[in-house]
This record gives C-alpha cells, structure tokens and sequence, in this order.
C-alpha cells in the first residue's frame, strides 16, 4: 500500500507539472481543427464530472486543467450531458472530503457557432456542498441569448464507495474520442427509470459496476494541487523530489 501510494504520488506530481500548460479545450470530433464559427462550444465548470455524452463515455473529458473550467468543441446538434457535481473540500487543516452529487442531465441542441454553458448554484460551504448529493440540478446558459434551459432529473444513484460507481443505466460505448449528435427530436428525451440497484451497489457501499470516475489518491492530489497556493505547490514538489 505504502509503494502504491508514492507511485500515486510520482504519478500525480509528473501529471501536474505538465497540466498547468494544458489548453482547456477539448475536440470531441474527427477531423481537423475546425474554427469555431464551423462548431459547437460547450463550456463545462472544473467542478462538473461529466459521466456520459449522448450514452457514450468519452476520452480526455475529464483530464485535469489549471483552469476552472473546460470547453467542448462538438459539431452542431443534440448533445444530452449525464454530469454530477465533485469537489475536494477541507474539512479542517487534517482532513478533507471529495463531495459528489447524483448526476443530472444537461441537454444541450445548438447550432455551428453557438456557446453555451453549463452551470448550478455553486455551493459555499461543506454543508451545501453535501446537500448537493441528493439534490443537485443546474441548467444549460445560451451565451448568445442568455436563455437558461434547467436540467433534467437523471434517474441515476452515484455510489459513495472506494470505486463510485453510477447504477440505473447502461454506457454504450466506452474511451471513444470523438462524439455525434443525436438526431433531433419533437420533444425533449426523459430519461428511462433507474433500475433497481443491486446488492452491493447501494450508497456508501464497495463494488458494484465499474463504470464511472473513481475516487482515489491521485483524484485527491488533482483537486488539492488546484486549490494550493504558489509557495505550497514549491514545498510539495521539493519534498517528492527527495
């Protein structure tokens, strides 16, 4: 366990270094990079796990950036975004906690050259932060227009456990690089009821599907590397150099 934990470590600390100069834009099509009048931008905030994109689970989504948030670029069309709320907070100067919501489904139909955003009332402390994990909602903000579109109850239960999975629905499709809009449709999509979870898959529980973000050491590192100031980025990367 000891070995594992200063491999995390290493690992975490080689990744951040190099993250910092990441752009925060992600291409989730094929092809080449197409100016932005031609695609579809979908901002999404750093503290918004996305699970699924049109029932997909899609590569690079949810990499690590120095920024508080991410932009999608998505050829025009439906896009419906599974995303629940996750973030580290300190409980004391010892202790901390990675909050994380039921996920809710944003719905997002635009056209080439269109922005939009997701977002949700931002919690201001732990306890609003915990409220969130079973009652979180938000909405889809046409920055063109300033149209707000709420989002939709998605039916899905996150597990609280070591691996967190999501239960009531099936991915299509997982470490695509690349997504296609849905066609679109006379009426929003409801999502189908969750199934019943089984046994071993209930909140705060171990096991269960292997789907989802998992909660580890390095997640911890990731979210407390964001939040450090300067001079504790300076200590950290002295001492994992010794």
């Amino acid at each position: 366990m000891a070995l594992l934990r200063s491999f995390a470590l290493i690992a975490a600390a080689a990744f951040l270094l190099t993250a910092c100069s990441r752009s925060p834009v992600v291409q989730l099509y094929e092809g080449a990079k197409q100016p932005d009048s031609q695609v579809l931008t979908i901002r999404v905030p750093s503290d918004l796990e996305v699970f699924t994109i049109n029932g997909s689970e899609v590569d690079g989504v949810n990499t690590f950036f120095n920024t508080d948030h991410k932009d999608l670029k998505v050829t025009p069309g439906r896009y419906e975004i599974l995303a629940y709320y996750k973030r580290l907070w300190d409980l004391d100067a010892d202790n901390h906690e990675v909050m994380k919501s039921d996920p809710a489904l944003f719905v997002v139909d635009g056209e080439a050259g269109e922005f939009y955003r997701l977002d949700f009332e931002r919690p201001q402390n732990v306890t609003q932060a915990r409220a969130l994990e079973d009652d979180f909602s938000g909405w889809v903000e046409n920055m063109n227009s300033g149209e707000k579109t709420p989002s939709q109850a998605s039916g899905l239960v996150l597990n609280r456990g070591f691996l967190a999975p999501i239960t009531g629905t099936e991915v299509e499709t997982k470490g695509a690089t690349a997504v296609q809009p849905k066609a679109k449709a006379a009426e929003a999509v409801t999502p189908a009821p969750a199934a019943p979870a089984e046994s071993g898959t209930a909140n705060g529980s171990e096991g269960g599907a292997s789907a989802g973000s998992q909660a580890s050491y390095l997640d911890t590192l990731k979210a407390q590397w964001n939040q450090a100031t300067q001079e504790e980025r300076r200590q950290f990367l002295q001492w994992i150099s010794q």
